[in-house]
């Protein structure tokens, strides 16, 4: 009799394991294609933000020039 809960015991820790190992190998999937993603976003959206920077630097220092200048 304890030969028959053992093997219902192992058929439900090996559907189980099995439901952990695709959640692992899902898990490490969404890791690997974000840290791509955000890679690619990092090298193409990083130089136009630096630029978006600068633009609006030089577009307030030519205000506070043109706002010095009509005193």
């Amino acid at each position: 009799m304890k030969t028959n809960n053992n093997i219902s015991n192992s058929r439900g820790k090996t559907s189980t394991s099995g439901f952990n190992q695709i959640k692992k190998v899902v898990k490490v999937l969404v890791i690997l294609i974000g840290s791509t993603i955000g890679l690619v976003l990092w090298v193409f959206i990083r130089p136009i933000f630096r630029g978006v920077g600068w633009l609006i630097s030089i577009l307030t220092i030519i205000a506070i020039i043109y706002w010095l200048m009509t005193f």
